[in-house]
C-alpha cells in the first residue's frame, strides 16, 4: 500500500489527465533551489525561478498534483465566500485591498501563462457567485459586496436567478473569473520547468532540511541528499516545527462529487448557508461534468466521515438528480488571523521559505505564493510581502486560535489516555472497521479488512504524540491535533508528521 490508498475515492481531475510517472531522485544532487511539493504552489515557484535562469529541483513524494491541488474543485477566483467584509473589519481596508489585488493578479497570471505556453487546461472565463437561500443573510451579502467594491473587485449584486435550477434569496457576482482543469495546468507548468532546465522527480520523500551550514541547505530524502542555496517547502503545512505553523492553522477536510452532465450551470457557486455547498462545471472535448463540494470539518474530529459524502450525494440528487461517478476529499489549512502565511520560515531565516493557510482558496493563493517566494529568492521587492508575511506577529487576532489548538492537543493527549482505559480488543473489530484497541497495555490503531485480516500500527501520531482517529470514508488514520494523516499501514500522507507509524503484530487472544 502507498500514499495513493489515502484517496480511496477517485478524483475526476487525476483520472481525466493521466501522465507517465517520473523517475525518483537519481542520488545526491546539487542545485540552486529545492522545491518540496509539486502542487500549484511548488510548480508556480519553480516555473518562475527556472524562467529567471535559476537551477531548480522539484521533489514530490507522490505524483504531480496528487495532493490538495488535484483534489480541489478547481476554482480560480477572487471570490472567497464572505471574506472581504470580515477582512476589512479585522485588518483594515488597505490589507483587504492588497489581498484582493493579489488574487486578481493570480487569476490573470494563470490565464496569461496558459496562453503563453499553450497549456491546454480548459480555461474558461465565467462568473463566480456567493449566495444564500435564506433572506436572513441578505445584509451579510450586502456588506460583502460593498467591501469587494472598495477593494476594486469586479463585483455586483445578482438577482434570484443566477443560473442554478432554483432561486436564491440574495447573491453577489464576481465577473471574469476562471474555471480550469488543475491537473492539466500543473502538468503544463511541470513541462515548462523541465524545458527551462529544471528537474522534477516523483516518489521521493523529503525527510529533513538542514540550513545550519553557512554554505547552504541540505535536503535529506529517502533517495539521497540535495544541496541547495535555498529551500521552498510547498507542502501545505511545513514539516519543520520552526515557526509553529501547525499551531497557527486549523487543518480541515472537505469533500466533492462529480458526474457527467449535459447542461450544467455555467457559473461557479458557493453558499454562505450551513452546510456550505460549492458548485461548478467543467467543459472539455469529452463533454461536461458537474462538480458539487462541501461538508467541511476539522481533520480527525469527525466520528462518521462517510456521512459527509452521503449528505453531499443527497443534496446533489435532490437539486440536480445527480448520481456521482467520482468522489474525493482534500485537506486545507485555515489560518488563525484569516490571511495566508507566505515567506521565510522564521524572521531569522533567509534560506527556507514556506506557504500555508490558504483557507481552501489555493488556486489563487498558491499562485500568489509562487510569485512572492520567487521574488524573495531573486531579491525582488514585492508590494504584497507584508500582507502575507509568514513571520507576522498578529497576537490579538491569532492568540485565541493558538490557545484553542494547544487546548485541543492537551485535551486529546489527556482524553486519549482516559479513553484507553475503556479501549476494546482487536477481536471486537468488525470487517471494514478501524478502532484504537489495547495490545499489551499500549494503544494500537487496528483495521480489519473485509476478508477478516487485521492491519495494526502504533496509535500515537509521530508529530506530537496525539492518538490518531479512524477516518472511515478514506480508510486512513487522522490526527485530531494538527492534521497529520496516515495510510492503514502507517505511511505518512499529510504532514506535519514526517515519520511513519510503526506496524504492530497483533495476535488474537486465546
Amino acid at each position: 500500500m502507498n500514499a495513493d490508498s489515502a484517496h480511496l475515492h477517485r478524483s475526476f481531475w487525476m483520472e481525466s489527465a493521466p501522465a507517465a510517472p517520473l523517475e525518483s531522485l537519481p542520488g545526491n544532487q546539487r542545485t540552486d533551489v529545492v522545491v518540496i511539493g509539486a502542487g500549484i504552489t511548488g510548480l508556480t515557484t519553480a516555473y518562475l525561478l527556472a524562467a529567471a535562469g535559476v537551477r531548480v529541483i522539484v521533489i514530490e513524494e507522490g505524483r504531480i498534483c496528487a495532493g490538495t491541488t488535484g483534489f480541489t474543485t478547481g476554482k480560480v477566483t477572487s471570490q472567497h465566500n464572505l471574506f472581504y467584509g470580515a477582512m476589512t473589519k479585522s485588518h483594515g481596508l488597505e490589507t483587504a485591498q492588497v489581498y484582493a489585488h493579489a488574487q486578481q493578479a493570480a487569476i490573470e497570471w494563470i490565464a496569461g501563462t496558459a496562453a503563453l505556453d499553450s497549456i491546454d487546461c480548459n480555461i474558461r472565463r465565467t462568473t463566480a457567485y456567493v449566495y444564500s437561500e435564506s433572506a436572513g443573510r441578505e445584509d451579510e451579502l450586502s456588506d460583502e459586496l460593498a467591501a469587494a467594491l472598495k477593494c476594486g473587485l469586479p463585483a455586483r449584486a445578482a438577482g434570484a436567478d443566477i443560473g442554478l435550477p432554483w432561486e436564491v434569496a440574495a447573491a453577489v457576482a464576481f465577473d471574469n473569473q476562471i474555471a480550469f482543469h488543475p491537473r492539466r495546468y500543473c502538468l503544463g507548468l511541470a513541462d515548462q520547468i523541465v524545458r527551462r532546465g529544471g528537474l522534477l522527480v516523483e516518489s521521493t520523500r523529503a525527510i529533513a532540511v538542514d540550513d545550519s551550514d553557512r554554505d547552504g541547505c541540505i535536503v535529506t530524502t529517502d533517495r539521497g541528499e540535495v544541496q541547495a542555496n535555498a529551500v521552498v517547502m510547498a507542502t501545505q503545512i511545513p514539516f519543520l516545527n520552526r515557526g509553529l505553523f501547525f499551531a497557527r492553522t486549523t487543518p480541515m477536510r472537505s469533500y466533492a462529487l462529480a458526474a457527467p452532465w449535459k447542461s450544467p450551470p455555467d457559473g461557479m457557486y458557493i453558499s454562505v448557508d450551513t452546510p456550505t455547498r460549492s458548485i461548478r462545471s467543467h467543459v472539455d472535448s469529452q463533454g461536461s461534468v458537474l462538480i458539487v463540494g462541501g461538508g467541511g470539518h476539522p481533520t480527525g474530529r469527525e466520528d462518521d466521515t462517510r456521512k459527509q459524502y452521503e449528505e453531499l450525494q443527497e443534496f446533489a440528487a435532490e437539486r440536480f438528480r445527480m448520481n456521482a461517478e467520482w468522489q474525493w476529499s482534500a485537506q486545507d489549512y485555515v489560518p488563525a488571523d484569516g490571511l495566508p502565511m507566505i515567506g521565510p520560515i522564521t524572521s531569522g531565516s533567509s534560506r527556507i521559505f514556506v506557504a500555508t493557510g490558504y483557507a481552501k482558496w489555493g488556486m489563487t493563493n498558491g499562485t500568489v505564493a509562487g510569485m512572492l517566494i520567487s521574488d524573495a529568492i531573486l531579491g525582488k521587492d514585492n508590494p504584497w510581502r507584508a500582507t502575507f508575511d509568514s513571520t507576522r506577529a498578529d497576537v490579538p487576532r491569532s492568540l485565541d486560535t493558538v490557545i484553542s489548538q494547544v487546548g485541543e492537543t492537551l485535551k486529546s493527549v489527556v482524553g486519549d489516555r482516559i479513553e484507553m482505559l475503556s479501549a476494546g480488543h482487536v477481536e471486537d473489530l468488525l470487517p471494514g472497521k478501524g478502532a484504537i484497541v489495547r495490545v499489551d497495555g499500549h494503544a494500537v490503531a487496528a483495521y480489519r479488512d473485509e476478508d477478516g485480516s487485521v492491519q495494526a500500527v502504533t496509535a500515537r501520531c509521530t508529530h506530537l504524540g496525539c492518538i490518531v482517529h479512524f477516518n472511515d470514508a478514506e480508510r486512513t488514520w487522522d490526527c485530531p491535533c494538527h492534521g497529520s494523516r496516515y495510510t492503514l499501514d502507517g505511511h505518512v500522507i499529510e504532514g506535519p508528521a514526517t515519520k511513519d507509524l510503526t506496524e504492530v503484530a497483533v495476535e488474537p487472544r486465546i
